[in-house]
């Protein structure tokens, strides 16, 4: 397939949204590289990689993908022994966390359901030693934390003393009121590497010391007084000594790094194609794009199809439905009714399937996958090759003849244009017949009433037309199958404001069979427009008697389910009443007993008499609460066989539960019934199914401890992803209990910082937060208290 039949279609700008939603350097290239396939079986794998990453995509909790850069040429110097530079490392590492994240965010326990990816993602190697070592002693491009070693961390150490006491003394200077007279200004400045004081050019003499350079001016000059010079010579080589020590480290690391340098070459090609697969599935998702069917009978049916390339709010689905016996689609219809850009879409979605994408259409969609995809589409004409528009029109169809076959996908636009209508038509016939004979897919629009005419007698060929309105004279860019368009030059001029006069007269000019085929046309048209409306409003009918009998079966359903947990509600209550009556009975009989004052007799009698009271009372309620009880097959059940966890039936409710605890003094269970848990008498249980038991089972959540660390390195990442894990660390930190954290940026353009320090101004885990201070990274590192 042809560069130039890609772009006369669109897919480079296909590309070029798939670049866009690519996160690495390596996966940009593969996505402005795309080729389509002419292979099925390589097109269903394609496209299965599409669908598991679209399914991990919706279904992750985190993107698994992650960028990083080529770094082929650090891998080659790494090989050859050499060290690399902070930054350099830095984005090894980054290669080393991209795979490690993908991996993770791949292979899960869905494996199953996304077994191609899976299987990629298993071959992807990291070290994560190596990634612990670089982020510890790594904290920009150029600089090195204090901690990437003992030593490192013990010579700026005493650097930093050095600094303080040289620049104590050159304080003294300044404080003192003789000597700061002689002094341009009452700063410490630097140069050379070596602190200095700006002394006035006439009291040089008065601050002995090594002059190390003189203002533009001359009136200053820049000396390093004497008392300091011992001091800032022990700096100087305590600062080559960090100098060592750091080239040293980088070594070291670099080192570490070679050891894995074949398999972060696969690495990188394996991630990149991985960064590919799911840019497509992320573009799928964006168009609200379905799978296609692959089909070898030579069906082509794009349901609603929705040109990419056209705004969403503004695009009109087309259906194209062609069956395999026809080969050739003749469309027609008026100019500007979307007839170019209806064949521009069926041969752009032939080749977004074959080369794993998704179809913005309807489910169902279905295409064959072709050899080829040949374009005859637009005007090339050229002043510099002397070509018109019949010559380019026919130089492109001369190559078609040449190179298409029976598994070929042509698109011809205004057949036989450019030339005498008749010698064109008579043309565009033996190209098509050709074409038809070969066994190619073709699809050609044309304007010619003899070319329609040939269509719907001929065999392999149909007739398909862009829809007009005759009554608002306008199109409706629809594609009608099966009926012939007509071109409605006439009804488009007198839109536009040509005369009745003028459009009468030509309609004398046009031969009498030509204004009949014509009338034939647009009487067709109107009565299959009038047969579509009845069709959509019994449509419509049927869809509306649907949704009002699926309504009825949904308010059914929910006032039995409210019925149901009316009753258990009811039921529940009402078992509440009569404990609570029992207790009361219990209550009172045991004041009773307490009644010493009366006499024995009296104080049976009266004991009896409330029993007797309280008991009449307690079964009226029953009687009134208690629904019929329903016949219930089964075996009362014996308590002293009673078991924790068996399955019985309440004879009262109507209902199953499992017993939660053995009868207590009085008789009583507690049961589980669904959510509630119930107090019932033994007596009130039946055996469910005899000598079937079921344990219960409890549900408990038990948080995996990890550790996190105290800082995060964010070198290399644009803001949206700094923030995606700016968010994560500071979610874990927070449940991990850690107080404060560091979030290292780098000092760069500051655009990473900022976009950083908004982020964490409405995050509701902090609350506050600072730039580090010297030792801690200064602007190139956050420093975040936790709430």
């Amino acid at each position: 397939m042809e560069e130039r039949v890609y772009q006369k279609l669109g897919f480079d700008k296909i590309r070029e949204m798939l670049r866009a939603r690519t996160l690495s350097q390596p996966g940009a290239q593969l996505a402005m590289e795309l080729e389509p396939s002419a292979q099925p079986d390589v097109v269903e794998n394609l496209l299965q990689e599409t669908a598991e990453a679209e399914h991990i995509s919706l279904a992750a909790v985190s993107y698994p993908m992650s960028g990083f850069e080529d770094i082929k040429e650090e891998l080659s110097r790494l090989r050859a022994g050499a060290a690399l530079s902070c930054g350099e490392l830095l984005r090894v590492c980054r290669l080393h966390k991209a795979a490690k994240r993908a991996r993770q965010g791949i292979v899960r326990d869905e494996a199953a359901c996304v077994e191609r990816l899976a299987e990629m993602a298993q071959d992807l190697w990291y070290d994560d030693l190596l990634i612990s070592r670089i982020e510890q002693a790594i904290l920009s491009e150029e600089e090195v934390a204090d901690n990437a070693s003992a030593e490192l961390r013990d010579i700026r150490r005493k650097i930093k003393s050095e600094n303080a006491q040289i620049r104590e003394k050159l304080n003294g200077i300044l404080r003192s009121k003789e000597k700061s007279a002689y002094l341009q200004e009452g700063i410490i400045t630097m140069r050379e590497g070596r602190f200095v004081v700006p002394v006035k050019q006439e009291y040089r003499a008065q601050i002995p010391g090594l002059i190390h350079g003189q203002s533009s001016s001359g009136a200053t000059l820049f000396i390093e007084p004497m008392g300091i010079v011992e001091a800032n010579n022990h700096l100087r080589l305590l600062e080559e000594e960090e100098k060592r020590e750091i080239a040293r480290i980088l070594q070291e690391l670099s080192d570490l790094a070679g050891a894995g340098v074949s398999e972060m070459r696969l690495d990188i090609e394996r991630l990149a194609y991985l960064d590919l697969i799911f840019a497509k599935a992320s573009l799928a998702i964006h168009m609200k794009a379905f799978r296609p069917i692959l089909n070898s009978e030579g069906k082509i049916s794009i349901l609603a199809g929705r040109h990419p390339l056209i705004d969403a709010e503004k695009v009109i689905p087309v259906t194209v439905d062609v069956e395999p016996q026809i080969n050739t689609l003749i469309i027609t219809g008026p100019n500007t009714g979307g007839k170019t850009v209806t064949l521009k879409l069926i041969g752009l979605f032939a080749l977004m399937a074959q080369s794993g994408l998704f179809l913005p259409a309807r489910e169902g969609s279905s295409l064959p996958v072709f050899t080829a995809v040949f374009a005859d589409i637009g005007d090339e004409q050229s002043i510099e090759q002397s070509l018109s528009t019949f010559s380019s029109h026919m130089k492109n169809t001369i190559y078609i003849l040449r190179k298409a076959d029976s598994g070929s996908l042509v698109l011809l636009d205004e057949m036989g244009a450019g030339t005498d209508p008749e010698e064109g038509t008579a043309l565009a016939l033996a190209v098509l017949s050709e074409l038809t004979e070969r066994g190619a897919h073709i699809f050609a629009t044309t304007h010619y009433s003899e070319i329609k005419a040939y269509a719907m007698t001929a065999q392999h060929f149909e007739n398909a037309s862009m829809e007009f309105d005759p009554n608002s004279l306008q199109p409706t860019f629809r594609l009608i199958m099966g009926v012939a368009g007509a071109s409605n030059a006439f009804l488009i001029s007198k839109r536009l404001g040509l005369k009745k006069e003028t459009i009468e007269r030509a309609r004398a000019f046009m031969r009498e069979e030509r204004l009949e085929f014509d009338n034939l046309m647009l009487h067709a048209e109107r009565t299959r427009k009038n047969a579509d409306q009845k069709m959509q409003r019994a449509l419509e009918l049927e869809k509306q008697a649907k949704e009002s009998e699926k309504k009825i079966r949904a308010v059914e359903q929910d006032i039995a389910e409210r019925r149901e947990k009316a009753l258990l509600k009811a039921r529940q209550e009402a078992y509440e009443i009569v404990r609570a009556a029992k207790e009361e009975t219990e209550q009172i009989l045991k004041e009773a007993r307490k009644t010493r004052r009366q006499n024995e007799s009296e104080a049976t009698r009266t004991t009896e008499k409330v029993r007797l009271e309280l008991n009449q009372k307690q079964e009226r309620l029953k009687r009134q609460i208690e629904p019929p009880k329903r016949a219930e097959a089964g075996q009362k059940i014996d308590p002293k066989q009673l078991n924790i966890g068996e399955e019985v039936r309440i004879i009262s409710l109507g209902a199953d539960a499992v017993v939660q605890s053995l009868p207590d003094a009085k008789g009583m269970v507690s049961v589980q019934a669904g959510i509630m848990t119930l107090n019932i008498h033994y007596s009130d249980l039946m055996q469910k199914q005899k000598g079937k038991r079921k344990a219960v089972r409890t549900s408990s959540v038990q948080l995996a401890q990890k550790m996190v660390p105290l800082s995060i390195n964010l070198h290399g990442y644009n803001v949206e992803e700094a923030l995606i894990e700016v968010d994560k660390y500071l979610d874990d930190a927070f449940l991990a209990g850690i107080k404060e954290v560091s979030i290292i940026h780098g000092k760069g353009t500051g655009t990473l910082r900022s976009g950083i320090q908004q982020y964490l101004r409405r995050h509701p885990h902090v609350q506050s937060f600072r730039l580090g201070k010297y030792g801690e990274g200064e602007a190139g590192v956050t420093v975040v208290t936790l709430k």
